[in-house]
């Protein structure tokens, strides 16, 4: 049985799961739960995943620290990978039955820090090709999309010139997001400016074959930024960091320039910004959202994007060096919680926690009870 497809047997009744039951602003006492719970029954255009790995994104141990607090306890999980192993019937839900898949988690109440997890068919079920081990599609989703989300804004926002280079910034860039990033503007030829904090990120970014970063740690980090933005005519930003580095990279941005802002890595508001760069400099302040990038001009064009993406995606997720794939740290559904503490006590950077619940044999397929 190839990759693309596994055996399957009758789901049982009960099933592993963690829940969200305490927020707190220190993530080491926001207090996580794992029970025991009834496997979930799809209805019409659902179908039922066996949760093959599923990774701990920096989105989903957001809301630990959130302050809104918690009524009552929450399932948590947002992607992963999978076996379908069961339909609620409809023609493209009993389309993927034994499928490998990767999928996002949008039914209520259902996430995939569990066994088992009910999801759409049609909105969040990405059917994996045969070149793609199901637990290595683990993180196929909110990493490579952002990426090739945030490249396509580029190309679509940048004004150049008939065969004129495009190039951006990007911050922390370091990150697992970064790296892809990095490596599918490498792809593409397209020159993304890498901003990190230490030396050694920079390192990690130009043994990946990155040629233009920036330490933000030196003294003169600004203006070695200034000068790259006039070589490469930058004109557009994406920063993870907000608080004052949000108002810097705009007042470097040359007139029409614009900044999109995905996320608080300071855990300070977006500051320095300064109203005649808005007003006078038609520079421009944005949020990013991967959801809104794909939403974005109707059923047809979401339609038409997601299945370009797809195509980069799964292809980027190959095997050995694809620039989609993750590096992970693994872990069992029992020992997320006290993984997770030891690995942000250490820093995150560059690889991400990845709950692997149901192994694979070597050639791809599941092993087992599916």
């Amino acid at each position: 049985m190839g990759a693309g497809q596994s055996a399957i047997t009758a789901p049982p009744e009960s099933m592993k799961r963690w829940m969200l039951v305490k927020v707190d602003p220190d993530i080491t006492k926001a207090e996580l739960r794992l029970e025991d719970a009834p496997v979930p029954k799809p209805k019409a255009g659902q179908v039922l995943i066996r949760v093959i790995a599923t990774p701990v994104n920096p989105s989903d141990y957001g809301i630990w620290i959130r302050s809104r607090p918690v009524t009552e306890p929450e399932p948590i999980g947002n992607e992963g990978s999978g076996v379908v192993v069961e339909s609620g019937g409809g023609v493209y839900a009993n389309s993927i039955v034994g499928k490998n898949v990767g999928f996002t988690c949008n039914v209520a109440d259902s996430k995939c820090y569990a066994e088992y997890v009910v999801v759409d068919a049609i909105k969040g079920c990405f059917p994996l090709p045969d070149t793609v081990p199901v637990a290595d599609a683990a993180s196929h989703f909110v990493n490579p999309y952002t990426a090739y989300g945030m490249l396509d804004t580029v190309r679509a926002r940048h004004v150049v010139k008939k065969d004129e280079p495009i190039a951006f910034i990007h911050t922390a860039a370091a990150s697992q997001l970064g790296q892809m990033l990095l490596k599918l503007c490498l792809k593409e030829n397209v020159t993304v400016v890498n901003l990190v904090r230490r030396e050694s990120q920079a390192e990690t970014l130009r043994a990946l074959g990155a040629t233009h970063v920036v330490v933000t740690s030196k003294e003169d980090w600004q203006t070695e930024l200034k000068d790259m933005i006039k070589s490469l005519n930058i004109q557009i930003a994406f920063d993870a960091i907000a608080g004052e580095m949000s108002g810097n990279l705009l007042s470097m941005l040359p007139s029409r320039g614009t900044v999109f802002v995905y996320g608080r890595l300071s855990n300070q508001a977006c500051s320095n910004i300064q109203p005649l760069d808005l007003i006078y400099r038609k520079k421009k302040f944005e949020g990013f959202m991967l959801t809104n990038w794909i939403m974005a001009g109707g059923s047809v064009s979401m339609y038409m994007r997601m299945r370009q993406a797809t195509a980069v995606v799964h292809e980027g997720l190959t095997p050995p060096s694809g620039w989609a794939r993750s590096q992970f740290v693994d872990c069992s559904l029992s020992d997320m919680h006290s993984k997770f503490l030891e690995l942000n006590e250490k820093g995150f950077t560059g690889s991400k926690l990845r709950i692997l619940i149901q192994p694979e044999q070597s050639d791809g397929t599941v092993k087992g009870n599916v």
